[in-house]
Formats: C-alpha cells, sequence, structure tokens
C-alpha cells in the first residue's frame, strides 16, 4: 500500500502526520530514516494498521495504541493500566532534581502512586551520577499498574536503584521501620478530580484511563493529599528526619483549597506554574 494513501485516509479524519508517523513505526518496526525513505507499506502491515485506525476512531489515546508515551525526553510503556504521563508534570520532575542536587547531605527519594514510574525514573535518570548514594522506593496501590510500572523500571536500567512496593500511600513506611536518609524528597502525583467531574476532561481520558488514577472523594478532589500530608508529618517525627520536601500536583481549580490548607497546617509552600503556565506543582517544605 502506498504510504501516502495511508496519510490521506488518516488526514481524512484530521490526525496529523506526527500521530501517523508514530503508528507506522509501531507497526512496521521501522526506523525513523526508513519510514521516511519508502514510498511503500508492506501488505501485511496493513491489516494491523487498520485496526489502529479503528482504536483511534473510538477515541482511543494514540499512547495506548503504540504503547508509548514520550515524558521528559525519554519513553515509556504505558497501556490503560496506568495513567498517561503529561508535559505538565514534567515541572515536578524539574523542581525535585533540582532539591536533590542543591542538597549536600543523604537523600531518600519517594514516589507516592508511582503509576507507569515516569516521574521517579525521570528524576532518578538526572541524579544518580550527582548522587549514587541516594536511595529510592516507589510506591504503586494498582498491582496492575505496578507490572508496567516494573516494565519501564527494567527498561530504563534502574532495577537496583528503585525499589518497589505494592502500598496504600506512606502507611507501611510509618507501621515499619524502613532505611530513610536524613533528608527526604517526596514526589506524589495522585487522583485529584473530584467525583463524576466530567465537565472539564477529554473523552479519551474519560472513557480509556483507569478510574483509580483520576478520582478521589466528592468534595474537593484534595482530600487525598490532605492524607498524604498528614502521613509525610508523621514521618518526619517517627524517623527524626531533618527535612522533608513534598512535591504534589493539584488541580487548575485547586490552587485557593491547597493554599488555605498548607497555610493551616503552618507549613512552608511556593506554588509553580507548569507548561502551561497553569498554577499546578506545589513544592512543600517541613
Amino acid at each position: 500500500m502506498k504510504k501516502i494513501e495511508i496519510y490521506k485516509i488518516w488526514n481524512d479524519i484530521w490526525v496529523n502526520n506526527n500521530k501517523i508517523d508514530k503508528i507506522l513505526l509501531k507497526v512496521t518496526g521501522l526506523s525513523k530514516s526508513q519510514l521516511f525513505l519508502c514510498d511503500e507499506i508492506d501488505e501485511k502491515y496493513v491489516e494491523e494498521l487498520k485496526n489502529c485506525f479503528i482504536r483511534y476512531t473510538k477515541w482511543e489515546p494514540i499512547e495506548f495504541i503504540i504503547n508509548n508515551a514520550e515524558f521528559y525526553w525519554l519513553d515509556f510503556y504505558v497501556d490503560n493500566r496506568v495513567l498517561i504521563p503529561r508535559n505538565d508534570t514534567e515541572i515536578m520532575v524539574d523542581k525535585a532534581i533540582e532539591t536533590i542536587k542543591n542538597c549536600d547531605d543523604k537523600i531518600t527519594l519517594i514516589d507516592v502512586w508511582t503509576w507507569s514510574s515516569n516521574i521517579v525514573i525521570s528524576v532518578m535518570k538526572n541524579v544518580t551520577d550527582i548522587n549514587n548514594e541516594l536511595n529510592c522506593y516507589a510506591i504503586e496501590l494498582s498491582k496492575e499498574a505496578l507490572e508496567v510500572s516494573k516494565i519501564n523500571i527494567e527498561k530504563h536500567l534502574l532495577t537496583e536503584k528503585i525499589n518497589i512496593f505494592c502500598w496504600d500511600l506512606l502507611e507501611p513506611i510509618i507501621e515499619n521501620k524502613f532505611e530513610l536518609n536524613k533528608n527526604l524528597v517526596v514526589t506524589a502525583n495522585l487522583p485529584y478530580i473530584k467525583d463524576g467531574d466530567y465537565q472539564n476532561m477529554d473523552i479519551e481520558t474519560v472513557f480509556y484511563e483507569p478510574d483509580i488514577a483520576l478520582y478521589w472523594w466528592k468534595l474537593t478532589g484534595f482530600e487525598l493529599y490532605e492524607r498524604i500530608i498528614v502521613q509525610v508529618l508523621e514521618l518526619k517525627k517517627l524517623y527524626d528526619l531533618s527535612k522533608i520536601v513534598l512535591f504534589i500536583e493539584i488541580g487548575f481549580d485547586q490552587k485557593e483549597i491547597s493554599k488555605d490548607y498548607l497555610n493551616n497546617k503552618w507549613l512552608k509552600f511556593e506554588v509553580f506554574n507548569d507548561n502551561y503556565w497553569i498554577e499546578r506543582c506545589v513544592r512543600i517544605e517541613m
């Protein structure tokens, strides 16, 4: 089949060439240069391309169709067991890396509800050469998501660096004595959408990404962060930690809710813009 015919079919339903390239690369196994130079796509791939086309017309995210998402200049395996990594979370990675690099003492890094482990892997790939004594835990509630996390940790050669566990937030660390350094960095991209709040979400997210990664509680969506903040404060006492920095990602409409809660707890915090200039990342110091 002529490559130009494939582009025309997909272009007719408003799919841009970049996405078409990704699907062709996934299905054919060609390199980018090979795909660029070829005019014909082998007929043996046509049926699979049709299946991808059908999936896309049913609003399935292209990341799930090609089992790949790009995040922080890295590639991650994804499917419908996990949340799709998004560029607006990269500010959290930036700030976590900055915090770790600016600390002279040993640090423990904990990523809570790690999903595809895109956050913790991106941080570790940028700090391990600087802080080889960094110990790291990735925590996930969903056993299915944890399987995807393991794929990515192995893919990025971090099996010896990242310890993964199936837990609910930080409860097991509170209940048992773990090896924690005196300085702790915690990253958490928890569910923060109110139950049934679909009006600001796209159809791909609503139908294909796991509900457990998106929705939590009925009042503000911030309730789960309130739980983890209490747990982190408890950790500081139990382990006699010198300093904890917690990074969280909030919804576009949760700035005032989070500020009020953190001010009532007398906590020092900063709010940062994401790549779209929305105040979404909060750095909390304890």
